[in-house]
């Protein structure tokens, strides 16, 4: 038992040194040159109220410089006063920007928000490149012209980036943020060793204007609430690649309470379980359960091991695995996430690690309910859904 224990953690930790290599060696390499100048970058902003970071988020996007012509397309629904509010009074404040503010009345009955706003958007659009970015996303200076190079790739259909969060407002978002931060570039980056990428993150992303015309201006996807896996299998589907770029992306989410913490991590957990995890092949799935579940599974062994026999031997792994675990959030921190973290937090990072697989399984096996600002969805086996109520017939998270 000690032996086969103390290999079993030693192959962990080499895990863990290797996904800590790739991210290391992924943003490294240099961007590929850029064949294709955009004229116009229209980016698209699907917007909803409800998160109290609203506005600075779309004020940072609105001051975002670029070498490139931009214009700022916000979706907003013609009920969302409040959206409305937060928009008409950044575009007044920036007029030397191109801002677009398009109104919607609520999408019908499962047909999915985001996608219905980026439909009745498309044709106000003008640019040759088109850029999706969710409401809580912002992108970094110079994200784009560090991000759009990798479209001129053979066969680069769709390119797409890295989110970290950067709000640590309150215990419940500082929480959600350091599991984001610690997770998010040791779990997209590593993987590309293996495969392609089979889906997309969707906050940002982005594709020519001829690529969205193959696959009709996201016709079709509207019914699928996993819009980033439905768009991922669009372009896929018509012969292009993913590509994942170096670009990393701040997000600022608000969490007000325990259980809107419970709800958010629910919903992030539910949508791949009804798309990604149905739709791939075994080698796929063995990928994923082997670089990420298994992987994300061990520290919760790793701490009911030690608690249950406090060895010296024991007590040493687990000390040698968190260590790492400490060392490595602090140095991408530092060096990629543009020290969101305050550095007090960072030494909370094995209590969010064990933490982890108790959230993983319970929100599996959670009933297929989510509530995103409002709205209560019913999700349904291989992605579908419903609405079983609209957030101005209930009380707004």
């Amino acid at each position: 038992m000690n032996m086969f224990w103390r290999s079993l953690v030693g192959a962990m930790l080499a895990l863990k040194l290797w996904k800590h290599w790739q991210v290391w060696h992924f943003l490294r390499r240099p961007r590929p040159p850029q064949q294709r100048t955009p004229q116009l970058v229209s980016i698209l902003q699907p917007i909803l109220s409800g998160d109290p970071t609203l506005e600075q988020g779309l004020r940072g996007n609105i001051e975002l410089t670029s070498a490139y012509p931009l214009e700022l397309i916000w979706l907003i629904d013609d009920n969302d006063a409040e959206a409305q509010r937060v928009c008409q009074r950044l575009q007044a404040a920036y007029p030397q920007q191109r801002v677009h503010i398009i109104e919607s009345p609520p999408p019908p009955q499962r047909v999915n928000p985001k996608m219905f706003k980026l439909q009745a958007a498309l044709p106000h659009a003008s640019g040759d490149v088109i850029c999706i970015l969710d409401d809580d996303t912002q992108l970094p200076q110079g994200g784009l012209e560090q991000c759009l190079p990798y479209l001129d790739q053979p066969q680069a259909g769709l390119v797409f980036g890295l989110p970290y969060y950067r709000h640590f407002g309150n215990l419940w978002s500082s929480l959600v943020a350091l599991l984001v931060n610690d997770q998010s570039l040791l779990t997209y980056v590593p993987y590309l060793r293996l495969s392609d990428p089979l889906t997309i993150n969707g906050m940002f992303y982005a594709l020519r204007r001829e690529v969205l015309a193959e696959l009709g201006d996201f016709a079709g996807l509207e019914s699928v609430l996993a819009d980033d896996f439905a768009v991922a299998s669009a372009v896929r589907q018509a012969g292009y690649r993913l590509v994942q770029t170096p670009v990393r992306h701040g997000i600022r989410t608000h969490v007000s309470d325990a259980g809107h913490y419970r709800r958010l991590i629910q919903r992030w957990f539910i949508f791949p379980r009804e798309s990604l995890l149905r739709y791939l092949d075994w080698r796929g799935q063995a990928i994923l359960l082997g670089l990420l579940f298994a992987p994300a599974l061990f520290p919760i062994v790793l701490t009911a091991v030690t608690a249950a026999r406090p060895t010296r031997a024991n007590l040493a792994l687990a000390s040698l695995y968190f260590g790492h675990s400490i060392a490595c959030y602090a140095h991408f921190n530092a060096a990629y996430l543009e020290r969101a973290t305050p550095w007090p937090l960072v030494a909370l990072v094995p209590l969010i690690e064990t933490l982890f697989p108790l959230q993983l399984l319970s929100a599996l096996l959670a009933p297929q309910r989510i509530n995103w600002r409002g709205h209560v969805i019913q999700v349904e086996r291989g992605g579908g859904f419903r609405f079983v109520q609209r957030r101005d017939e209930t009380a707004q998270e």
